[in-house]
């Protein structure tokens, strides 16, 4: 009993000093930054759809290893160059940008966005407007565009951009009996937010379990690319196993393989079923659409057997102005094209894949 009682207060002292010595160096140090301890303030919830970002912040957020960008948001929550008064009533036309987080742009600055290259090149014509947030899918795109056009907000023209996770995204998402979306509590308590953003000992055993993890997931997915490409473990380079990785995220993947969504035609459903109340909504407020199908890098070097061609004909079927991303990301050479053109180990666009979609939309939408 004594030695529990001594241990016990050992460990005391210990968090006592830790706590003390914490608090007045380690948290002025860089070291003590852990981007998954940040707190993301400005990504907030909503009842009405879901999630979405803060009015008016202007805040740099990391992301992934090595990315971050400044993030800057108008005065309605949608991501812009500088905090403006965004009116109901436009003074030119405006084009509604509709998407996931290739439209809010992930991990670099709004000027290599297609929301920001969209709205430098047309800056005189029209006042462009970016609803793109990440993990957003149909049934979120539907009830943020209606609670804006219910707010008497006018768009002119849209674009909708659907991504090949969004009908993952729609199998996740839950509805109450009158089919509003039902926002989920965080896990995270309180007691466990305290002891990591006040101790060193629980921030680094933090840490280190996530180094260990990553290691972990690392080395499977080497150990995948190395059967993929037929290669010797050993001899399976960073670049193969990232490449791999790109090439077979579940969220993408399930394009050439059913069994890893088997559910994926109801996640299709369901992103149908809110696509099309999208579509009659933007009509019956006389708002143009342009349709547009994107790949991942999945979708570059596999053939998209369930999603490009339900989608187009969808399109076709409901007389929409279709743009078919996909012939832009052709050629013999796979591998290069999505290295070239996706972030490294991601499947999002880089500086130069986006490039390449800004310059496909100016010269096939008439703006």
């Amino acid at each position: 009993m004594k030695k529990i009682k001594k241990i016990f207060i050992y460990f005391f002292f210990i968090l006592f000093f830790d706590f003390i010595i914490s608090n007045l160096f380690f948290k002025k140090k860089g070291f003590w930054e852990y981007e998954r301890l940040i707190d993301h303030y400005w990504r907030i919830r909503s009842d009405i759809y879901h999630h979405d970002l803060m009015p008016n912040i202007d805040v740099i957020e990391p992301w992934g290893f090595s990315l971050q960008k400044r993030l800057i948001t108008n005065s309605i929550g949608f991501r812009d160059f500088t905090k403006k008064k965004v009116s109901k009533t436009p003074n030119k036309k405006r084009l509604l940008l509709i998407g996931d987080s290739f439209i809010e742009g992930t991990g670099y600055d709004y000027e290599y966005t297609i929301g920001g290259m969209l709205q430098n090149h047309l800056k005189d014509k029209y006042e462009v407007l970016n609803s793109g947030v990440g993990s957003y899918s149909p049934s979120i795109y539907y009830r943020k565009i209606k609670h804006y056009i219910d707010q008497g907000y006018v768009f002119n023209e849209s674009i909708i951009f659907l991504d090949p996770s969004d009908v993952i995204d729609e199998l996740f998402i839950k509805y109450d009996p009158d089919e509003n979306i039902i926002v989920e509590k965080s896990d995270d308590s309180k007691l466990s937010k305290y002891l990591l953003n006040n101790f060193l000992i629980f921030r680094t055993f933090l840490r280190f379990s996530d180094a260990t993890e990553s290691l972990k997931n690392y080395v499977k997915l080497k150990y995948k690319a190395s059967k993929k490409f037929n290669k010797s473990f050993f001899k399976t380079t960073k670049e193969d196993t990232l490449f791999y990785r790109m090439t077979h995220i579940d969220r993408s993947a399930w394009t050439f393989d059913k069994n890893i969504f088997k559910d994926y035609k109801k996640g299709r459903k369901n992103a149908e079923k809110y696509l099309d109340k999208l579509i009659k909504l933007l009509r019956e407020n006389s708002i143009e659409i342009t349709f547009v199908l994107y790949p991942h890098p999945s979708q570059i070097v596999y053939k998209d057997l369930y999603h490009e061609p339900y989608w187009k004909d969808w399109a076709i079927k409901n007389n929409l102005n279709v743009i078919n991303l996909y012939f832009d990301f052709e050629g013999e050479n796979k591998r290069k094209i999505v290295l070239d053109n996706f972030i490294f180990g991601d499947l999002h666009w880089n500086k130069k894949g986006t490039k390449i979609v800004f310059n496909s939309l100016i010269k096939k939408i008439k703006f």
